[in-house]
């Protein structure tokens, strides 16, 4: 990955962008896939019922991911990162401060998935009759990401187009087995214990969290990424948060971990839970990087990749990160009005 070019924070010219349309709408899709996801989806039901819930993810998504199509444009349009694109409001001194909280934040996801994929790991080693060992799975998911974000754009075309077929082949058996135990859904069966604002920004909430990277990918994107940003994540994000409330309203699971141990789905579950974790948490340690040179443009990006890489992998062994999610969800949400001001 060369500093003069995506390594760099430096605009890209168009025509030496490494990644097309496709490649966009296939990172996208990858990091819609996630565990967090299925666990906001779950929160949904049956505080609302199925169907509500449905056209509140619909609608949802289409809010939040309309956002961050439009960033992916201001992205693709001046080929510079987000933390970059904020200077056009803040000034170059004034965005160092969003920059360091979207750096701290990115370690904190980072060290939340190591967790969750670690977790999820350690349940299917279990399930298939071995000892849990935690840690040592904490400790390959965190490797695994950081070998990702290192292996630079030019390999994530490869790697990402791969993953997303897997993906969804994987996901789409994933759910036909989650239905089939299913029987007789009610449609309109729920507690109206959840408010539908409230439920609402439950859904907004998580492609918004995404708002201060997405620029840092549509850059590199030769081809306008506004419906690859906004399909991708639309397409496994909102599929995964349905199939959370399903399985939480009919089969009492909130999780995908769950489903694992009690439908014995071993390997192919093993490979959702890699990959899904790998394509979401890279992104989360590349931005990181590419954050942190905002402030300082000429620390290389290969060593803030192994150190936030090792910082989250420190942070997942050590505390329990996975308690302070939604506060970190906070933090992403703060950049929601910054990102309004960047569009208009």
């Amino acid at each position: 990955m060369g500093e003069g070019d995506e390594g760099s924070i430096k605009p890209i010219a168009r025509n030496v962008r490494p990644l097309r349309s496709f490649d966009i709408l296939a990172i996208w899709f990858g990091a819609g896939i996630s565990i967090a996801e299925f666990w906001a989806g779950a929160l949904l039901v049956p505080g609302v019922s199925l169907l509500q819930a449905l056209l509140l993810i619909v609608l949802g998504h289409a809010i939040g991911n309309s956002l961050m199509g439009l960033v992916s444009m201001e992205g693709y349009d001046v080929g510079v990162p987000t933390m970059v694109l904020t200077r056009k409001a803040l000034g170059e001194k004034g965005s160092y401060l969003p920059s360091a909280l979207n750096y701290m934040q990115l370690i904190g996801w980072t060290a939340v998935m190591n967790i969750v994929g670690g977790k999820a790991l350690d349940t299917v080693f279990v399930s298939l009759g071995y000892a849990s060992n935690l840690k040592i799975w904490i400790a390959v998911m965190g490797m695994l990401n950081t070998l990702w974000a290192l292996a630079g754009p030019r390999k994530w075309k490869w790697l990402e187009r791969t993953s997303a077929i897997l993906l969804l082949i994987l996901v789409v058996w994933l759910t036909a087995v989650t239905l089939e135990s299913v029987k007789g859904i009610d449609w309109s069966r729920g507690s109206s214990g959840l408010p539908l604002l409230q439920a609402l920004d439950l859904v907004v909430a998580m492609p918004v969290s995404w708002l201060p990277l997405v620029a840092d990918y549509s850059r590199l994107s030769s081809g306008a990424p506004f419906l690859s940003t906004f399909l991708g994540y639309f397409a496994s994000s909102g599929l995964f948060y349905f199939v959370g409330g399903l399985t939480n309203s009919y089969l009492g699971m909130s999780d995908p971990i769950s489903i694992i141990a009690a439908y014995g789905l071993g390997i192919p579950a093993l490979l959702v839970i890699i990959l899904s974790t790998t394509t979401t948490t890279f992104m989360d340690i590349y931005s990181a990087a590419i954050s942190f040179k905002n402030i300082r443009p000429d620390e290389p990006i290969w060593k803030q990749i192994l150190l936030v890489g090792s910082a989250g992998l420190v942070l997942a062994l050590l505390f329990p990160m996975e308690e302070y999610q939604w506060f970190l969800l906070i933090i992403g949400g703060a950049f929601v009005p910054l990102a309004t001001i960047m569009i208009v």
